[in-house]
């Protein structure tokens, strides 16, 4: 119940209303016994001109349940946009498979606002169904739907695997490249290796560094190895702190030249993953000048 009220807030926040029609509660009686007509009504006072009863009739949906699906995706299409996203933050809480394609020609459609409600709402109804246009939405041009879009994805796990593997074999823009291979880190699946190892030349490629270092897979260690020589300081942060848990003694050379990197976060990860790879103790050169060992970040 903290949920959908958390959503629901996100949705309409400063939408608080006072009263309601009187008729309201009466209505809401039919509709709960299943009067299709009653569940029409509901869904139709919900809109821009509907300030002081949307959030009462968006309470009463949810609390009635499944039965007002058939309603709520006749106002996924509709030209209010309030009324739209209640619809689809309703059938996202209701897990509606059928309402996957609608709320995906909503998520494709630039022309509308706020579409990572929709981004969103795919990823809570899940299934196969929904990946196709969350992944497409990597590439969109607003920033909030390739977020939710990338946090949807890594919400369907596994079965976004290989339409994302598919996405990032073909030429992609830097933004969808990152969102896509965020989502893959994230993911975690060993299949994501070979479509990640040659994106290491790519603009993309601190976010990159990152997602193989989720991977924990011992065969991107000699990749990680070669770009600690990037000349992007993130990069070889993010390197030094991919190398941590799958390193051996072997790259440890490579490593301890980070102890004298420009950066200092550099130099605090290279002690840190040094410390993890070869059971030693090492201290780095903090921004005071001092020789400190790195703090635990396990405890």
């Amino acid at each position: 119940m903290v949920r959908l009220l958390l959503v629901f807030l996100l949705l309409l926040a400063g939408c608080q209303q006072t009263t309601e029609p009187v008729a309201l509660d009466e209505l809401a009686a039919k509709a709960r016994a299943g009067n299709s007509q009653a569940l029409e009504q509901l869904v139709a006072m919900l809109g821009e001109g509907g300030e002081r009863t949307n959030d009462r009739v968006y309470a009463l949906l949810l609390e009635i349940g499944d039965v007002a699906v058939p309603a709520l995706l006749s106002a996924v299409s509709s030209n209010d946009r309030i009324q739209r996203e209640f619809a689809i933050a309703a059938l996202g809480n209701f897990k509606a498979k059928t309402a996957v394609a609608p709320i995906g020609v909503v998520l494709e459609n630039p022309q509308l606002g706020r579409r990572y409600v929709a981004a969103w709402a795919l990823g809570e109804i899940g299934g196969s169904a929904a990946v196709p246009p969350l992944v497409r939405a990597l590439a969109d041009s607003d920033e909030e739907v390739r977020k939710f879009a990338t946090r949807s994805l890594i919400r369907l796990n596994r079965q976004a695997l290989p339409p994302l593997l598919e996405f990032l074999r073909q030429p992609q823009s830097p933004v969808a490249t990152t969102a896509a291979v965020r989502a893959l880190g994230d993911i975690a699946d060993p299949a994501a290796l070979e479509v990640l190892l040659p994106l290491l030349k790519s603009p993309a490629r601190a976010e990159v560094v990152t997602a193989l270092g989720k991977l924990k897979d011992p065969r991107s260690v000699e990749a990680l190895v070669a770009v600690l020589r990037d000349p992007d300081w993130q990069v070889r942060m993010n390197a030094a702190t991919a190398l941590g848990p799958i390193g051996t003694e072997q790259q440890a050379p490579a490593l301890e030249k980070l102890l004298e990197d420009d950066v200092n976060v550099v130099r605090e990860w290279a002690a840190r993953s040094l410390e993890m790879m070869t059971g030693r103790r090492y201290t780095y050169r903090n921004e005071a000048g001092e020789n400190v060992q790195p703090y635990n970040i396990y405890h």
